[in-house]
């Protein structure tokens, strides 16, 4: 495992310092959705709001979109069948990432001639909307 960088690590350090300011002012506890809401989506701190790499190779981990198309291939076929029962059908992805998965499988419901009405991406990460977008 490698050590986060300076710049990393006093990014971290902010965050904690922040969390433990909510803490202390709630009277020494906050909900665990509230903990996490912080540590992952405070500006330019919480884990998904930095610029840091998340996916693929150079990020912090690699999910089955990151890694090959089958992935969205094969769910592509499942949302074929359940959109051929729902006229003007709509999809929606929460929490995309990188938006890889979305890209995969508009392409392969392409193909089929299954494209949904509407794809949406519901996404809370600024930064990573941005890159969806991209």
């Amino acid at each position: 495992m490698q050590s986060p960088c300076a710049n990393d690590q006093a990014r971290s350090e902010k965050l904690q310092r922040q969390i433990h300011t909510t803490i202390a002012a709630a009277g020494g506890g906050i909900p665990f959705a509230q903990f996490m809401q912080h540590a992952l989506y405070t500006p330019d701190l919480g884990y998904y709001c930095s610029t840091s790499e998340k996916f693929g190779a150079s990020g912090d981990f690699i999910t089955a979109p990151e890694v090959s198309p089958l992935f969205a291939q094969c769910l592509a076929k499942q949302c074929q069948q359940i959109l051929a029962d729902i006229p003007d059908g709509e999809l929606l992805e929460i929490g995309p990432g990188s938006g890889r998965m979305a890209a995969e499988l508009l392409i392969a419901l392409e193909k089929s001639n299954a494209l949904p009405q509407h794809y949406y991406l519901l996404e809370i990460s600024a930064e990573l909307q941005h890159r969806q977008y991209e």
